[in-house]
């Protein structure tokens, strides 16, 4: 049975035909604080990974991904930042935005 991405409305999955697109799938990790930061990445109303929950590779950098072997690995301590998230949740966003004191938009 394929795995689907764990991912708000992505519909890629774990199949020969995405295989050969180029998409990769990661599971999520072990260790429990950076696990969730994945779910809250996630903005999925009362989602917790299990053990075979994936994300596929369109949900995170060019940079946080490692090629440099033949397998597509993800480099330490990455958090999926790339979503196509739906209106309601991207308020969600905005207001974080604005929450940020001068200083910490300087930065960025």
């Amino acid at each position: 049975m394929p795995q689907h991405c764990a991912a708000y409305f992505c519909a890629n999955r774990r199949t020969i035909a995405s295989r050969t697109r180029g998409i990769t799938f990661h599971k999520f990790p072990k260790d429990k604080h950076v696990r969730k930061k994945w779910e809250v990445a996630l903005r999925r109303d009362g989602f917790t990974a299990s053990d075979s929950s994936v994300l596929c590779c369109e949900h995170f950098k060019q940079s946080d991904l490692d090629k440099t072997g033949q397998i597509v690995r993800l480099r330490d301590g990455v958090i999926p930042s790339v979503f196509s998230f739906p209106v309601h949740l991207q308020k969600l966003e905005r207001l974080m935005k604005v929450k940020c004191s001068p200083k910490t938009q300087k930065k960025k």
